[in-house]
């Protein structure tokens, strides 16, 4: 019988617990991820040609320095201009899902 599930191909009981182990706990959470921590620098280098999520902003525009600065920035219409010039995505919000999934991804232990 085919679960239609691929890439788990590999894994040991012990990760698969790990990974039902951190899926619980990311499921959890009830604190948001700090910005630096979703957008990592592994993250940032390998989309675009900066060092940091900061860097980024920065070139951005960004001034801010509260989380409300940052939300009405990236609510403004500057940010998706500047993510399809300097990155591959179309939009702010493709960026963010990327770097939703790839941290996600790497806390559930893949």
């Amino acid at each position: 019988m085919n679960t239609g599930i691929s890439g788990l191909d590999g894994l040991d009981e012990e990760k698969l617990l790990e990974i039902r182990e951190n899926a619980s706990k990311l499921s959890d959470m009830k604190q948001e991820v700090p910005v630096e921590e979703l957008f990592s620098e592994s993250f940032i280098q390998r989309h675009t040609k900066f060092s940091s999520i900061d860097h980024l902003l920065k070139a951005a525009g960004y001034e801010g320095s509260t989380d409300e600065d940052f939300d009405i920035f990236i609510q403004g219409s500057t940010i998706n201009p500047f993510i399809v010039e300097h990155t591959p995505f179309r939009s702010w919000k493709d960026f963010q899902e990327l770097a939703v999934s790839a941290y996600i991804t790497k806390w559930l232990g893949f």
